[in-house]
């Protein structure tokens, strides 16, 4: 049973495919400051959430898919009837990127919940001076500078698609056959870019 990670959902399927492989990850120098700072972020915010609503962080899920041989493993930032998943981003979007609603909306079917939220947050503030600058009072709303919200429907379409996505990236697996990679501004920050965009690359796989 090929176990995948709701946060793998519709990212590059060649990032997956290495670490499904077992090759190890060296995350990129450049990207060191933004995952301590996500990290931060998530612990900070997650705390005071907690506290004040009793929500329970990290609440782990599985989806089971036994007839193609995969399941579907994640952990919600925080839960309380319905998921709530933090983002740090050095700019809050306009939209939400598609991966993330991808990854929230797994946890609104493992949960079985008609709607969840997305929660952005400045990756270039202090959590602690951020929390400060926050209004809770329509909570899980909450207003601010350098925050945003997303309340998010469960989409049945889009998590066939996910399914989708991870059942192909399990064929390349099975078949030992390197997924295509998708290229773009992430892969400087991709902890197998020292593979990926090694001329060698044969020798690693």
């Amino acid at each position: 049973m090929i176990e995948f990670y709701a946060s793998e959902a519709l990212i590059c399927p060649r990032r997956v495919w290495f670490r499904l492989k077992g090759l190890p990850e060296r995350w990129p120098e450049i990207a060191k400051p933004r995952l301590e700072k996500g990290t931060d972020i998530h612990e900070t915010l997650g705390s005071v959430l907690k506290d004040m609503f009793n929500v329970e962080l990290e609440k782990e899920v599985i989806i089971r898919l036994p007839r193609l041989g995969m399941e579907i493993h994640g952990r919600i930032d925080a839960y309380k009837e319905y998921p709530i998943e933090i983002k740090g981003r050095s700019r809050i979007p306009k939209l939400p990127n598609e991966y993330h609603l991808a990854q929230l909306n797994i946890y609104l079917r493992g949960v079985k919940a008609e709607y969840g939220y997305l929660y952005y947050v400045r990756l270039d503030d202090d959590p602690r001076e951020m929390i400060k600058r926050l209004t809770f009072d329509d909570f899980p709303i909450i207003k601010g500078k350098g925050f945003k919200v997303f309340e998010v429907p469960y989409d049945g379409t889009l998590f066939k698609e996910t399914v989708k996505f991870f059942y192909e990236i399990k064929l390349h697996l099975e078949e030992d056959e390197l997924p295509p990679a998708w290229k773009g501004p992430h892969c400087k920050f991709c902890p197998y870019n020292y593979i990926c965009s090694s001329k060698s690359i044969n020798d690693f796989i």
